[in-house]
């Protein structure tokens, strides 16, 4: 399970917000819940269970938010009561894909991930109410042009992609009945907390056990990477100002899988240097940096972590499960 999110914020002196939220146990969920339970938010958890982080769990056994267990589906009729009266759904998580991040397609995936979602948001509609969807920039697959702008065209070659571009149109029908609704492409979040098997853990896994960085793409795609904090700034911004669009948030700075992985190895001082992997010969994202103008303009939001600062936090943060593990082990 994953450790509690590292962010502190003040208490919110105000009206309270009724927030309901999927996805709040995982790593964008989990640092989401934290602020907004500090900012005076009464937030309710909807899901089969809290997910893997301990501090999400133990902020529903101590009452401190509120949890509705259902079905992955979302077909039980409790869940409509709890989103018919709150003033914010905020969908961080709406199930997984069943097919890896390099198909383009997998039918399974709808049912998973698309329907939920929808049945989730159709008693969600109208005035006053405030839908925020955490997609992220694989909706543009490889883009003829970066930094890409939110009017681009959305190609997304991948099923996690494709996912995204589906669930962002079931938000924008229900906006069209008066709610409003804050579509967010994020760029790849990265920092403290991150556990799952993305880029940015699993260089740095390696690195601290001695062994080179495996590069999986061809090493010269360009990225654009987000630290979790700066990507929970605008989401909250976004739920204050209740924006009504869509938005990139990024850093509008684009990094090399090859790049990202030097830089880890440097920061960890692996001896070795990075592998080309099986899949290195077959990429599939294409170079994605984000436009955040819109971001700045509409939710004054402006990254304020450079890479290779939050990548010294997140390698200090495996460190410290490192330590904490062999200290169990002994």
């Amino acid at each position: 399970m994953a450790p509690a999110p590292s962010v502190m914020v003040p208490r919110h002196r105000g009206p309270t917000l009724r927030v309901v939220m999927t996805g709040a146990g995982g790593f964008l969920g989990a640092h989401l819940l934290a602020r907004f339970v500090g900012a005076g938010m009464a937030v309710t958890v909807v899901g089969p269970d809290t997910g893997e982080s301990r501090y999400t769990a133990r902020m529903v056994a101590a009452g401190e938010v509120g949890f509705v267990r259902c079905d992955a589906g979302f077909t039980d009729a409790g869940i409509v009561g709890a989103v018919e009266e709150a003033d914010a759904l905020v969908l961080a998580g709406f199930g997984e894909a069943a097919s890896s991040s390099a198909t383009p397609f997998d039918a399974v995936d709808i049912d998973r991930t698309v329907l939920p979602l929808a049945r989730l948001v159709s008693g969600f509609a109208g005035p006053g109410k405030h839908l925020i969807l955490a997609s992220s920039d694989s909706v543009y697959g490889a883009p003829e042009r970066t930094p890409v702008r939110e009017s681009d065209p959305t190609r997304p070659r991948t099923a996690v992609g494709l996912i995204n571009v589906a669930c962002e149109q079931v938000v924008r029908v229900v906006s069209e009945m008066g709610a409003t609704a804050s579509v967010l492409r994020y760029a790849t979040i990265y920092g403290p907390g991150e556990t799952a098997t993305r880029a940015v853990p699993n260089l740095i896994r390696a690195a601290l056990a001695g062994r080179g960085p495996v590069l999986e793409d061809d090493g010269v795609d360009e990225h654009d990477y987000v630290h979790i904090v700066d990507a929970v700034d605008a989401t909250l911004s976004a739920l204050r100002r209740r924006a009504d669009g869509t938005y990139n948030v990024g850093t509008g700075v684009g990094t090399t899988t090859a790049e990202l992985a030097n830089l880890v190895v440097w920061l960890t001082g692996c001896s070795e240097t990075p592998i080309r992997g099986a899949g290195a010969d077959h990429p599939t994202r294409g170079s994605v940096v984000l436009d955040t103008s819109r971001a700045q303009m509409d939710l004054a939001f402006q990254a304020r972590h450079a890479l290779a600062d939050g990548l010294k936090e997140e390698v200090g943060w495996f460190r410290a499960i490192f330590r904490s593990n062999l200290k169990t082990a002994a």
